[in-house]
């Protein structure tokens, strides 16, 4: 098993790989793994990734060699055993130490082998009195980030976002087909299965799920009763007010979960087109809507910040969930943290020339909504004022559309902002407007 998780964390933290892909990937090569041992190596790559600043900050104090020169399989398999000296209790610590040792030479560094097991056996003896008192390596932020969420958003609100980007809810939510079942048989269905759920926080088709490893197990998967949607990630289709009959664009689609969402909302009347940038994406959109069972969509392979003519002044509502620096989801996707800020600047002129061609798109009167998975303010409040002052387009409030909770006076002015650890969901911004 921890070798299938070095495979995870070398190929997140020392190369370009994601870790949910390197995840499935193991998953998929490895059908014989059982739900326990699936649940161990997601807890210890996840983990080790999540808490790389401080577990090298502590490294650093303990081995006779700072974690950056070390030889890259040694500062792996280090990582991966003091996240489970700290934090996974249930491993015996003569284990950790010796699979650790093991591991090493198994990567042809036994010649560190002594070296690892002392380090380790240490951190074994110290490890009750470590104590960290910077808040960005005890939340395990780079400084830098941490500083941007304490400008934004206050020292306090900044450390309770940080804070629940290292909660471990193991939580998934489904997103009800409730054309064909309701909220609570689908509920029944899930407890009949033995599973653990609890009603959604903001939106009534949604069920939380506390014990899933595998979502192709469950009931009414094959059958299309559901699909994986954050609740924050239903905002944007709530906010649409997606009416029977309506032409809708998805511009940025893939995986689908928002397209299958306005596609519920039609009702089975209107025009649906959803497209992304790449035939590897339009195919997972499709894959999705076959599962799900939903026809008279239409999927194009199309690049968002392309303007299209044919199509210029015919939708009544604009999806523009734009690829975003994901900050809001660190929680889910721990490596997004060590590139953010680097990529949220690349990143809006991006989004800008998307909102552009998408504003073409719209009818006069017509609704776009603008939406992220981030909590940057550049590439959110600051990118919809960019569109009122150039894209004929102005702010419309959401309160018509979202649950009592929600409503504030930011939404009151057309836009809304979830933060991790004040709202019970992702980091993630929607806004709606009108074209004029």
């Amino acid at each position: 098993m921890r070798e299938l998780a070095y495979q995870i964390v070398c190929g997140t933290l020392e190369g370009d790989g994601h870790s949910d892909d390197l995840l499935h990937s193991v998953y998929t090569g490895h059908p014989e793994l059982s739900s326990q041992q699936r649940r161990f190596l997601k807890n210890l790559s996840y983990g080790t990734i999540e808490r790389c600043i401080e577990l090298d900050a502590v490294l650093n104090q303990y081995a006779s060699v700072s974690v950056h020169r070390m030889e890259q399989p040694v500062r792996t398999v280090l990582r991966m055993a003091l996240y489970e000296l700290c934090y996974m209790d249930q491993v015996p610590v003569p284990v950790s130490c010796n699979e650790a040792v093991e591991l090493v030479k198994k990567k042809d560094c036994g010649r560190y082998a002594s070296f690892v097991n002392g380090v380790l056996r240490t951190l074994a003896r110290q490890k009750d009195s470590l104590e960290i008192k910077k808040d960005w390596v005890r939340l395990s932020l780079p400084r830098e980030l941490l500083d941007h969420l304490t400008a934004a958003y206050g020292k306090k609100t900044a450390r309770r976002i940080g804070e629940a980007f290292l909660e471990h809810r193991g939580e998934v939510t489904l997103h009800i087909r409730t054309d064909r079942v309701t909220t609570a048989g689908f509920g029944k269905m899930l407890e009949e299965a033995g599973m653990l759920y609890e009603p959604g926080r903001y939106h009534m088709d949604a069920l939380i799920l506390h014990n899933a490893s595998d979502i192709r197990n469950l009931p009414g998967y094959r059958e299309g009763l559901f699909f994986v949607q954050d609740e924050s990630s239903m905002l944007p289709v709530l906010c649409a007010g997606i009416r029977p009959g309506d032409r809708i664009v998805d511009v940025c689609s893939a995986p689908g979960g928002k397209a299958m969402h306005a596609r519920m909302a039609l009702g089975g009347r209107g025009e649906l087109l959803a497209r992304d940038i790449s035939e590897a994406k339009a195919a997972r959109i499709r894959e999705n809507m076959d599962r799900m069972q939903f026809s008279g969509v239409t999927v194009q392979v199309w690049d968002a910040a392309r303007p299209d003519p044919d199509r210029r002044g015919t939708a009544d509502v604009v999806l523009a969930d734009v690829p975003c620096s994901g900050i809001g989801i660190i929680g889910r996707k721990p490596e997004i943290k060590y590139h953010a800020l680097e990529h949220a600047a690349e990143l809006v002129p991006l989004q800008r020339r998307i909102c552009r061609a998408s504003a073409e798109l719209l009818k006069p009167g017509g609704v776009m909504i603008y939406s992220t998975c981030t909590i940057n303010r550049a590439e959110n409040e600051e990118n919809v004022q960019w569109m009122e002052e150039h894209l004929g387009l102005v702010r419309e409030s959401l309160d018509d559309y979202l649950p009592q909770q929600l409503r504030s006076r930011m939404t009151a002015q057309g836009m809304l902002q979830m933060l991790p650890g004040i709202q019970e969901s992702d980091g993630f911004f929607v806004s709606r407007l009108i074209k004029k």
